[in-house]
């Protein structure tokens, strides 16, 4: 019966400790032309020459770039890794960066990231310290996380 138990709490240990799921790796690049399945095709060989700036973070494009954006997929459920070069649109903006919006047939209805939010001692009814910004540039250098 210890057997056994130690066995279940072996295994159940075992399937806990799968490995997160494999996020996609982005880099800019603006100079692609052609159809999307061309485009598409040549970004995993640019990723030699692009090592230094690709991403696995959230993806932000200069404010004074284009949103074209060569992206690797890793394989996953039975499917292969997957290059794409998309051209997006630039979102928010703040500092220099903006958020990168894919290209969709049908883009969700969301709520704009850039919604005034203020640091008040008061009521909060006075809006003329609101920052307007996507939620990750609000605040200032140095202030204190709240």
């Amino acid at each position: 019966m210890v057997r056994m138990l130690v066995l279940v709490s072996l295994v159940a240990a075992a399937a806990a400790q799968e490995a997160p799921p494999k996020t996609p790796l982005w880099f800019l690049e603006t100079s692609l032309t052609g159809a999307f399945k061309d485009r598409s095709n040549q970004c995993k060989a640019l990723l030699g020459d692009n090592k230094e700036v690709a991403s696995f973070g959230p993806i932000f494009i200069p404010e004074n770039s284009a949103a074209d954006i060569c992206i690797r997929f890793p394989a996953r459920d039975n499917l292969p890794e997957t290059w794409r070069h998309d051209r997006g649109q630039k979102g928010a903006c703040a500092n220099g960066c903006c958020e990168f919006l894919p290209p969709l047939n049908e883009p969700p209805s969301t709520t704009p990231l850039n919604q005034p939010g203020s640091s008040t001692e008061s009521d909060c009814a006075d809006a003329s310290a609101a920052i307007t910004a996507p939620t990750l540039f609000q605040g200032k250098e140095l202030d204190p996380k709240k």
